[in-house]
């Protein structure tokens, strides 16, 4: 359970997430490969796109920021940069930045987050932005938790799903990061109880991205610099801890999800030895499905979402049934992180076997991302399959 803390107690807690939560999400072997081709691509940063990719030298607080190492000061810059243009440009500032995407840029850019909680309470978190995989909102809701546990998040995550179903499936994977950060990374299951708290005390939280947010820290945080020596990983056993009987069936979606990635490090970024060693030796097939899902995602910024780099990676799955899902998940991840055109043309290429799953899986998509005067019927267009054309136009015009 999360309890309502005490002022003393947010001081304290808040201090020691400070220390703690030196969160590393994504792949440590390619953090740089992540940042520059974008598992929240560029191409979603619209009116950004249009700033160089190296801004030190036109912001001064950037530029300070890049010329030392030490957090604390990185972190008085990043203040007067968000003080001075305000945490919306401030972010895509950092982000446009070079920085390389390591545990302390994610740390830094909790600052983000900090200042929206502390200016505008729980109303601010609608504008925070993905980059680095989520920190902003990551610091946002560390402060939710610390400042009013349950009933602040539930608070919170009101005006997430306010902003729609992208924004809403990000806070609750966000809140799982905190509440193991929170719990302690020896509480692995406790943290994934919270989830179920959270699902219900909130109304339309979804579970599994709040179980796939508590994997993820399992795998990914940083202590001092270092994994956590409690986390749950053994480098003798590939499959755990999704092997733990101390882990419920119904949480096992999250770990499957995750589990690919750890493994991805363990083999030196060798995806095929993943496939065949890891996921395809997963007995349960809905597990089985979710592991390779979880490799797609892990291939999927190496692609830059060009088509012959998503087929080229995705021929190193063990047969055509995986070859075309690992090809289907990587045209739905580019669209779902902004890119509205390489999808079509990911889905074009795929193997005529495979054409259904990906139209179907992409297409689907479109309504639940629509933007406001967003023209589907254009985007429709796209697709040079004329089968599927139509059948895009038809779906959406329903």
């Amino acid at each position: 359970m999360i309890e309502n803390p005490s002022p003393q107690k947010y001081k304290d807690s808040n201090k020691k997430l400070v220390i703690l939560l030196v969160i590393i999400i994504g792949i440590i072997a390619f953090f740089v490969v992540s940042f520059k081709a974008g598992i929240f691509s560029t191409k979603s940063l619209n009116n950004t796109e249009e700033k160089t990719q190296s801004v030190a030298t036109q912001i001064p607080e950037i530029e300070a920021i890049k010329s030392t190492e030490n957090l604390t000061e990185q972190k008085g810059q990043y203040q007067k940069l968000i003080d001075r243009v305000g945490p919306s440009e401030a972010q895509d500032d950092l982000y446009l930045s070079g920085l390389p995407f390591t545990g302390q840029t994610h740390l830094l850019n909790h600052l983000a987050g900090d200042y929206l909680y502390k200016k505008f309470g729980a109303a601010g978190l609608v504008q925070c932005k993905d980059y680095f995989l989520s920190s902003c909102y990551h610091g946002f809701l560390l402060h939710a938790i610390a400042q009013g546990g349950m009933a602040e998040i539930s608070k919170t995550y009101d005006y997430c799903r306010d902003a729609g179903f992208a924004v809403a499936s990000q806070c609750a994977h966000a809140m799982g990061h905190g509440f193991l950060a929170n719990v302690g990374y020896k509480n692995l299951t406790k943290a994934l109880t919270t989830c179920d708290e959270a699902v219900i005390t909130i109304k339309d939280f979804p579970p599994f991205n709040c179980y796939d947010g508590v994997f993820m820290e399992n795998i990914w945080a940083v202590h001092d610099g270092t994994p956590s020596p409690d986390r749950w990983v053994k480098e003798s056993d590939i499959m755990y801890p999704c092997n733990d009987k101390r882990i419920d069936k119904k949480y096992l979606g999250g770990c499957w999800s995750n589990q690919p990635s750890l493994i991805y490090q363990y083999y030196q970024g060798d995806v095929k030895k993943v496939a065949d060693n890891l996921c395809a030796k997963v007995t349960d097939e809905n597990f089985k499905q979710t592991c390779f899902d979880g490799l797609a995602r892990q291939i999927h910024p190496l692609t830059e979402g060009k088509a012959e780099k998503v087929l080229s990676y995705c021929s190193l799955m063990p047969d055509q049934r995986w070859k075309n899902f690992c090809t289907s998940v990587n045209a739905g991840a580019s669209y779902s992180v902004g890119d509205h055109i390489s999808p079509f043309q990911i889905c074009g290429a795929i193997d005529q076997s495979g054409k259904e799953e990906c139209y179907s899986r992409v297409i689907s998509m479109m309504k639940s991302y629509q933007k406001p005067g967003e023209n589907l019927a254009e985007m429709c267009a796209q697709i040079t399959d004329k089968e599927w054309q139509d059948r895009c136009q038809n779906m959406n015009s329903n």
